[in-house]
């Protein structure tokens, strides 16, 4: 399949996509290998679903590791069957295979793929890879210097162990969604699946630390990560300051209590601006660009601590201020006074953004399922010596299924038929 890099913003139809096609160069396919990645001739098994562990293999795989997407025969990840294109971006650069671990076969097999591969990720419960005598202590039998990573609602240890959870449930976990939303209002959870997000990254970052291990010392080990943590440990403040000053962080809606002027201000032309002008230096700045000098020095403003105490004041000063002006002005004038500020993005707004264009946050790749070119979010971190790369997305359930088990376990056409006979595979 082929891939094309990053190019400047070009609307979707059919003549444009094929412009693009025709105007850079196709960069191989799915059995390409590209000497600088950075994972190259790592190989991962991803018995995962849904979202954060997905996107941990998914980042593995941005770098070249080659993901082997394990998924049951008939029914796949869930993501499949969203409203939602999901599953074409979190599991891009995966070969999937099928294989139905309720069979005693499908372990056989299972193992014989771990003997050939140096990570495994999965987001089972506990209970369920003992059940399927696929957890850590059966799979280190077959391979001892396996690396294995475990995400589970709330890890492998403590009474909740095999309890059932999702990123919402993780996030009100963690305390993060009780600091969020307005006060007297009921908390608020993230815009999007944070815990999965920030979870996905923090588990690949687990894994490499792991494989660094290994790569030092030839030794595997099991790496057990809970959905909630990554989010409890990011919260530097949060437990230390009800430690020492018996502080709980409540809801306060879109300011900074400890930072004035830090919030939300609307536009002429109904858009929004996050301006965290809160430096004495920041603050004079944005004073000079509304021609409103004489706050710098006004004892209610003249001071962080003066500005928290009076917020509400300012901000009647500043809402004027926005509210007279568009953004585009806005932005203008804010830039030449060097003021902090940005804008809150719709995802129209990000794909005609020129800073996103030319950082290459944004990838067209031709998908064969869709017969186009869609686009997708590019490769991060962007690296020097070894950049990533994205060669496919998401493939259809089963779609490797000969390429790995009769190149990789050298299994026989007739033994293939078998297997899908018995729904094993």
């Amino acid at each position: 399949m082929p891939v094309v890099k990053a190019s400047p913003w070009v609307k979707r139809n059919e003549v444009t996509d094929k412009k693009l096609m025709s105007e850079h160069t196709i960069r191989g396919g799915r059995n390409v290998k590209h000497s600088n990645s950075i994972l190259k001739g790592v190989r991962v098994l991803d018995i995962s679903s849904i979202l954060a562990a997905p996107l941990a293999t998914n980042l593995l795989g941005d770098f070249g590791a080659e993901v082997i997407k394990i998924e049951l025969p008939n029914k796949g990840d869930a993501t499949r069957h969203w409203d939602s294109y999901l599953w074409k971006v979190t599991n891009r650069n995966k070969k999937c295979i099928t294989l139905d671990f309720h069979k005693r076969k499908a372990k056989e097999i299972f193992y014989k793929l771990v003997e050939k591969s140096d990570i495994v990720v999965t987001n089972f419960r506990p209970e369920t890879l003992k059940k399927w005598s696929i957890d850590y202590e059966d799979i280190v039998k077959v391979k001892s210097d396996i690396v294995m990573l475990h995400f589970s609602a709330f890890g492998r240890t403590g009474e909740l162990t095999n309890h059932p959870g999702f990123a919402r449930v993780a996030e009100g976990y963690s305390g993060l969604m009780y600091m969020t939303g307005n006060p007297d209002e009921k908390p608020m959870p993230s815009g999007y699946a944070i815990a999965d997000g920030l979870g996905g990254v923090y588990a690949a970052f687990s894994i490499m630390l792991a494989f660094y291990h290994y790569k030092q010392t030839g030794e595997g080990q099991l790496v057990d990560l809970s959905l909630y943590e990554p989010m409890f440990r990011i919260m530097e403040d949060f437990v230390i300051d009800y430690d020492v000053k018996g502080r709980i962080k409540e809801r306060v809606g879109t300011y900074n209590p400890a930072l004035a002027p830090n919030d939300l201000y609307k536009t002429k032309d109904n858009r929004w601006i996050i301006l965290p002008a809160s430096t004495d230096n920041m603050y004079k700045r944005l004073m000079k660009a509304m021609e409103k000098e004489e706050l710098i020095d006004d004892p209610r403003f003249n001071s962080n601590d003066n500005r928290v105490k009076n917020r509400e004041e300012l901000d009647n000063y500043l809402n004027e201020f926005f509210l007279a002006n568009s953004y585009n002005d806005l932005e203008k004038l804010l830039t030449q006074y060097k003021v902090a500020f940005g804008p809150v993005n719709t995802i129209r707004d990000i794909v005609e953004d020129s800073h996103y264009l030319s950082r290459d946050n944004l990838l067209r790749v031709y998908d064969e399922k869709l017969e186009r070119n869609v686009t997708v979010q590019g490769i991060v971190p962007k690296m020097s010596k070894t950049p990533g790369e994205v060669k496919w997305l998401g493939p259809d359930l089963g779609e490797h299924n000969e390429e790995v088990y009769k190149n990789l376990l050298s299994l026989t056409d007739e033994t293939l038929a078998d297997l899908e006979n018995n729904d094993i595979i």
